[in-house]
């Protein structure tokens, strides 16, 4: 039986790809100071779940039994890792330039996307230490979404 490790580890690298879109963004927007500050606030806040994922980790990742189907809750994570690499690739390459309303809107479909991912490995979750981890990152989540939408 698979070990959750990979899981894991897509999904501390997908909080990582986050916390570097919001860091590219306050960079691209330091002018607009509050979005600037922002986007700041909500890298750091990536990193934090980065690092809640990376000690949860430690704790489980030799345990196949957490999810329902490691393979395809791993699955999902990776296509949401690759999008989180898209757009950030977009960022970098200029494609949003400076049109904040644009940024803003993309995020906000983004993050509704990674909210509705992590309530997809809530769902294939056996253990209840793990189902509350992720049912509080899934809950961040919308709380970015609906910073971003102010």
């Amino acid at each position: 039986m698979p070990s959750a490790y990979p899981l894991f580890e897509t999904a501390e690298r997908l909080e990582e790809a986050c916390a570097a879109i919001y860091d590219a963004l306050a960079k691209r927007f330091e002018s607009e100071t509050e979005a600037s500050e922002l986007f700041r606030r909500l890298a750091g806040e990536e990193r934090q779940h980065a690092n809640r994922v990376r000690l949860l980790a430690a704790r489980y990742r030799h345990d196949s039994k957490l999810f329902g189907s490691v393979d395809m809750t791993g699955a999902k994570l990776e296509g949401l890792l690759e999008e989180a690499k898209g757009v950030l690739e977009q960022i970098q390459s200029g494609a949003w330039e400076t049109d904040l309303d644009r940024a803003r809107a993309e995020l906000v479909g983004l993050e509704a996307r990674f909210r509705e991912g992590h309530a997809e490995v809530i769902a294939s979750l056996a253990d209840p230490a793990l189902r509350k981890f992720f049912t509080s990152i899934a809950a961040q989540d919308e709380h970015h979404r609906q910073l971003l939408l102010k």
